[in-house]
């Protein structure tokens, strides 16, 4: 029976690919590098060190720390070719699971004044997401960091691997990382304007079902369609 898998599988299997890792490593790796792309839990992430295991696509060894022992993860070869077998498939839908948008669709259900404020504390969320993604940029174009690393052709596979701000940098892989770094800020940036403004206009409605919003309500959806159509132009 084929064991089953999920997009945090293969997360981890890609960090894996890079270097081996101890299993607190990998959980604060996936956490730090895609945890506003692809939040998972740490207790699922533990579990799923383990499915590697079982799927032969990594092998753990005990190394010593200290008075105790801890994990140590490595990929194997069958786990190279699973990690390009799932690269070369097409991926599913996207997905957004932003808990200000569950609380806007039940709006109508409570009152004006919490419905604003979630809609600001979920614009505060967003804006304070898009500072710590832009300070990570900022230590990429840090002197010494990994972008100068890539333009001085240091640091890459085969040499030894060096460090920034504590950590071993892997600047061969920058342009990946600056991609994914482009599309979060984006979509954060959305975010953030999009709760603002809506927790602007909520504050204005008299209650969450005052029929003087229809006006407002055609007018958006007739934008909605008008934005689409531009787009399907493209």
């Amino acid at each position: 029976m084929t064991k089953k898998t999920s997009p945090t599988t293969y997360g981890l299997l890609g960090l894996l690919a890079v270097r081996s890792w101890t299993g607190y490593e990998l959980t604060q790796q996936l956490q730090r590098s895609l945890r506003y792309v692809w939040s998972a839990s740490e207790g699922h992430l533990y579990r799923e060190q383990g499915h590697l295991v079982d799927l032969g696509w990594a092998i753990v060894e005990d190394e010593p720390a200290g008075e105790r022992t801890r994990k140590r993860y490595t990929i194997t070869p069958e786990g190279r070719e699973a990690l390009s077998a799932w690269l070369a498939t097409e991926p599913g839908e996207p997905h957004f699971e932003i808990e200000g948008v569950l609380r806007l669709f039940y709006g109508d259900q409570g009152g004006v004044e919490d419905l604003t404020a979630s809609m600001e504390a979920t614009a505060r969320s967003a804006r304070t997401m898009l500072t710590e993604m832009t300070t990570i940029a900022n230590d990429y174009l840090g002197e010494g960091g990994p972008l100068s690393m890539l333009e001085a052709g240091i640091g890459g596979p085969g040499q030894e691997r060096l460090e920034y701000n504590g950590r071993p940098q892997y600047p061969e892989r920058l342009h990946v990382i600056s991609l994914v770094l482009d599309i979060t800020t984006r979509l954060l940036g959305e975010v953030d304007d999009f709760f603002a403004e809506t927790a602007q206009e909520t504050e204005s409605w008299a209650t969450a079902t005052d029929p003087e919003l229809i006006a407002n309500t055609r007018q958006r959806l007739e934008t909605i369609r008008t934005r689409h159509s531009t787009l399907i132009t493209r």
